[in-house]
């Protein structure tokens, strides 16, 4: 256990209300850095966050309680809440990431996962346990304010971790991408559930490739689009990976990122594919792998076209917990989050 941690429990009101209180100044220090209200154009960002207002109420009405209390918690405006957890779907379709996952490890299946949004960004990356209350139990880590998730496990099992596409889509019936991983995490006890609920549940802009794994030892990597989701690595595969282009299928070529930030991707997938064959399959195999400084391909990045490592993940999900590098995973200490200090049921030792 560690001390940073925030615990939640009772109503999706109540959890954001905690949520919010928690963390009001850093909160508030981010959104100053990312709402940058001068550059908006007000007509188009109201009309967007109108029709997510509708589709969270249409699909997801706790994850709008959740926003709500937020707000109150925190001293914010709602509005500015609500502006800040669509942000990539109406602003900033991010590009950058990756994320791997190994199923023949001493402990199961485990997930790997970087975040890259910037040099010194560690504040953007918080751990969050719920042991009780609306939703499944679980450990995760997102933005401070948001209802997003980076990586997760949850009581049943289900891990995710994730990387950003980018394609010119918008389906405006959709919910923010970055929040559909929360609803996932907050619902669903396999993969098959998760890619039922992605088959009817939009997402509004912010294409994602992901890793799913639960407990019944399935491993899947999807693509997640406005268009709907698709499986493009698994099930049954030992191990799959991810970055920020399309796989090989219907969407290939519809990165919308600049080329040098595709060529980025591919040389990372690539480095990803041959530390998976040379590394030992263990937790501390995979914490190597996040670290990773390669010639070609870093996955630990350094500036490399503009990204910076800022947060590294290691999930393991048989039981119930991850281990998070809070800043440069090169240089950062990983600290535990778990949702109980051991596994106390079948489902647990059996993923």
């Amino acid at each position: 256990m560690n001390a940073l941690t925030i615990e939640v429990s009772g109503s999706y009101r109540d959890q954001g209300r905690q949520h919010g209180e928690a963390l009001a100044p850093v909160i508030q220090e981010i959104m100053d850095e990312v709402l940058t209200k001068d550059t908006w154009d007000a007509a188009k960002v109201d009309s967007l966050l109108l029709s997510i207002e509708g589709n969270f109420r249409r699909s997801a009405p706790g994850v709008l309680e959740e926003i709500d209390g937020i707000a109150e918690g925190s001293g914010a405006a709602y509005e500015d809440i609500l502006a800040y957890n669509a942000l990539a779907d109406i602003w900033m379709v991010h590009k950058f990431c990756s994320t791997a996952a190994w199923a023949d490890t001493p402990d199961g299946i485990i997930i790997g996962k970087t975040n890259d949004i910037g040099r010194d960004h560690e504040k953007y990356h918080h751990p969050f346990r719920r042991r009780s209350g609306d939703g499944l139990a679980a450990v995760w880590a997102t933005w401070p304010g948001t209802v997003w998730s980076n990586c997760f496990v949850n009581e049943a099992g289900l891990a995710h971790g994730g990387a950003s596409l980018g394609m010119d889509i918008r389906n405006e019936a959709g919910i923010p991408s970055n929040c559909m991983y929360r609803v996932i995490m907050d619902q669903c006890e396999t993969v098959e559930a998760m890619v039922e609920l992605c088959g009817r549940v939009p997402v509004m802009h912010h294409p994602s490739h992901n890793v799913f794994a639960d407990k019944t030892g399935a491993l899947v990597a999807t693509e997640l689009t406005p268009e709907g989701a698709r499986i493009c690595q698994g099930p049954g595969a030992t191990h799959v990976a991810v970055t920020n282009h399309f796989c090989a299928g219907p969407d290939e070529g519809k990165d919308n990122a600049e080329l040098r930030l595709v060529e980025n991707s591919r040389r990372r997938l690539a480095n990803i594919e041959r530390l998976s064959e040379s590394l030992d399959h263990t937790v501390e195999g995979m914490q190597s792998l996040v670290r990773d400084h390669a010639a070609s391909g870093q996955v630990c990045q350094h500036g490399n076209e503009d990204m910076w490592s800022s947060t590294a993940y290691v999930a393991i999900p048989s039981q119930r917990r991850f281990l998070m590098a809070r800043g440069q995973p090169c240089e950062a200490e990983f600290l535990e989050v778990a949702l109980r200090s051991a596994p106390t049921d079948s489902a647990a030792s059996t993923i």
